[in-house]
């Protein structure tokens, strides 16, 4: 029974571990709140009530026993799917990489190591948001360049460094994801039903995944033998912010959209996540994993949540 520890367990790594559950592993999954272990118990997984920015060790009864039992197991995966969003008196590139060192103390305090004996792979979530501004419509893939300007993509940046300095290249996958969509989460769909003006760019373009998508290629990843450790997660179709929105409005049956885009620069501005105007491959995964997406493109996706 392969063990799996999730650091962070929300919108996707809940997918995560319920795919992992199913397939008969092992799952522990960190949590910062109690109410939310008791939910992540009800369904099988076994909770660790720990603040990664903290870092103090767990002092619930069995949390030490449980991760001495886990690294023993010989622990097969740490998936790291926390928020990259800002945090209060933290610096941004610093977001990740203060609870990754945490994480680590943690573990070798239980007596794992990140060395060429180790077994456990590590699986980080990134995000595209980390790549320099392309021109309009370009296309990207892994090997383009970096920059990132916003403080979630600056602190996933940073993460993917660490990652880098600290684990094995053949243990190690970093995952860039898109835009994640899915139940309960349709970008601007609120705003189209009430006519409210949409400040982005109707021609730039919009990469999407659909979390079904994005969970099931974790899940892929933390069995497969990846021959890269770095990978984009898009499905593939980027589509222009007009087309999208006209389509989700035409499904809701809401207005047509309207658009009125903003100063895209000014002092102090900072770029948001809808500023981006690049088109993302996925041609390197799809190349290894041949994984059959469930939504191969946002109208897929679109007609089975709207």
């Amino acid at each position: 029974m392969p063990t799996r520890l999730l650091v962070g367990c929300g919108y996707v790594g809940m997918r995560v571990a319920e795919a992992w559950l199913k397939r008969g592993d092992r799952v522990f999954a960190t949590t910062r709140s109690n109410s939310r272990a008791d939910e992540l118990s009800n369904v099988g997984i076994e909770p660790i009530v720990w603040d990664w920015l903290v870092g103090r060790a767990p002092s619930e009864r069995g949390v030490s026993l449980k991760l001495a039992e886990l690294i023993a197991s010989e622990l097969a995966t740490v998936c790291v799917a926390v928020s990259h969003s800002p945090q209060q008196d933290v610096p941004h590139n610093e977001t990740h990489t203060r609870g990754l060192n945490h994480l680590a103390s943690l573990l070798k305090s239980m007596g794992w190591q990140a060395n060429e004996r180790s077994v456990t792979k590590w699986i980080y979530l990134s995000t595209t948001g980390v790549f320099a501004q392309a021109l309009p419509g370009d296309w990207v893939d892994e090997d383009s360049p970096v920059l990132p300007e916003r403080p979630g993509s600056i602190a996933a940046l940073a993460g993917e460094e660490w990652i880098a300095e600290r684990i094995p290249s053949d243990l190690r996958v970093v995952l860039r994801p898109v835009g994640i969509y899915g139940p309960s989460r349709v970008p601007r769909w609120e705003s189209l039903r009430n006519k409210v003006p949409l400040q982005v760019d109707p021609d730039s373009f919009l990469n999407l995944i659909h979390v079904d998508d994005l969970a099931a290629t974790i899940v892929a990843v933390s069995s497969t033998s990846m021959l890269s450790g770095l990978y984009c997660v898009c499905d593939g179709n980027p589509v222009r912010r007009k087309d999208y929105y006209s389509f989700v409005s035409k499904l809701g049956n809401w207005p047509e959209p309207i658009f009125e885009p903003r100063e895209s620069s000014g002092p102090g501005r900072l770029p948001l996540r809808s500023d981006g105007n690049k088109r993302v491959r996925n041609s390197r995964i799809q190349s290894e994993l041949a994984l059959i997406l469930k939504f191969p493109s946002y109208r897929e996706g679109l007609r089975s949540l709207l």
